[in-house]
């Protein structure tokens, strides 16, 4: 898959899913597929590696390595030891946490969210953001994100500039409701 200028790799849609709703939070910084192999020593001796699907780089500087696996998978994957593992012998010299995730994790509204989100950020347009935003300055209370769209007159650049200021946190959607025409948005409250 290839979002801007760089390509991911994954191994399944849930892997997939994954990268998206990391590509698109605010929180993440950046996100590495397939890092370096972490070497591990197996509690009978033996040595060992694990690749992690990801590692997870936040604004805030802290690492995350991620690997991402169907439920009715982990157990037999043994992640969790390995998991356990590579935290007592290599702790923080790879990543600040090791996480697991499953289809609990990754709810298909906010994949949906996402993939909308980071299309919108792929035509930025200044003006229309701009446009947008003193619309979004001027609203008291919920509106329906069509009729926001509407008044701007800019068409699909007004709807694209209105989900980057969901994405930026500047507009929050009713309820958890899916991104789109027909749901309703307001200013972030403070």
């Amino acid at each position: 898959m290839v979002i801007g200028n760089r390509e991911y790799f994954y191994e399944s849609q849930l892997e997939r899913d994954f990268i998206y709703v990391c590509l698109a939070s605010r929180l993440v910084k950046d996100y590495f597929d397939q890092p370096p192999r972490v070497t591990i020593m197996w509690e009978d001796g033996r040595m060992g590696a694990h690749t992690f699907d990801g590692l997870v780089t936040l604004t805030n500087g802290s690492r995350a390595a991620v690997d991402v696996k169907p439920k009715c998978r982990i157990r037999h994957s043994r992640v969790r030891e390995i998991h356990r593992l590579v935290e007592e012998q290599v702790g923080t010299a790879f990543a600040d946490v090791y996480l697991l995730r499953s289809e609990d994790h990754i709810h298909p509204d906010d994949v949906h969210d996402a993939k909308v989100l980071l299309r919108a950020r792929q035509f930025a347009c200044a003006t229309s953001d701009a446009a947008i935003a003193r619309l979004v300055g001027r609203l008291y209370g919920w509106c329906r994100l069509r009729d926001l769209v509407a008044a701007s007159g800019l068409g699909a650049d007004g709807f694209n500039a209105a989900v980057r200021l969901i994405g930026d946190g500047v507009l929050e959607v009713r309820d958890c409701d899916p991104i789109s025409y027909e749901c309703f948005v307001r200013r972030t409250r403070a």
